[in-house]
């Protein structure tokens, strides 16, 4: 979701190829796209660029105002994505990405906890800004945390009520309610599995 959110926002012109996960043999194709043998991949010309954040960083380059102008908020932005990528595991684990999901069960104590310190970024973000979005304007960092609301949305976690606004905000867009549309839309599902062959 979240480099095809930065790529509708550049309005650079790009296509979309679904991979179905969690189907027999698509191990190898995936090793086919990149060495990581993960998605996302952004193929421009013979370059292959496995990673969201390299994806976004990408397409920043193409159209620099993806980032927020100022220089300090975009040194913050592109720290505040990074630790989105690569931080809150336990919240990842215990509330996978499902936007068909609605759920009050309770969520594992560690979950909880990385829930409230993403919260809390997102809160110091807001407080600093006049928003709507984390600086301002709508950003590569918005990106970022859409997937994030999804979660606090699927899964029944009530944010404070500047966060809740903002997720809001994020749930609302045209963009994000085109991919919404089309992942309500499949008519497939997972089996739990333990790893994909």
């Amino acid at each position: 979701m979240r480099p095809w959110l930065v790529l509708k926002k550049s309005e650079l012109s790009f296509d979309e190829k679904l991979i179905q996960l969690y189907v027999p043999g698509v191990k190898a194709k995936l090793l086919a796209l990149s060495p990581a043998g993960t998605v996302p991949v952004l193929q421009v010309k013979d370059e292959m660029i496995p990673d969201s954040l390299a994806i976004a960083e990408w397409a920043a380059k193409c159209v620099p105002n993806l980032w927020p102008k100022n220089p300090d908020d975009k040194q913050c932005a592109q720290e505040l994505c990074k630790q989105m990528q690569d931080d809150f595991g336990a919240f990842r684990n215990a509330a996978p990405m499902n936007l068909r999901r609605r759920t009050n069960n309770q969520m594992p104590e560690d979950g909880l906890q990385d829930a409230a310190h993403l919260q809390a970024c997102f809160e110091d973000c807001l407080s600093r800004h006049d928003g709507p979005f984390l600086f301002d304007d709508w950003s590569i960092a918005d990106a970022f945390a859409t997937p994030y609301a999804t979660r606090f949305h699927s899964y029944g976690i009530a944010p404070g009520l500047k966060v809740d606004t903002y997720f809001s905000e994020l749930l609302a867009d045209e963009h994000y309610l085109e991919w919404e549309m089309a992942a309500l839309a499949e008519s497939g599902t997972i089996s739990v599995v333990d790893e994909v062959e």
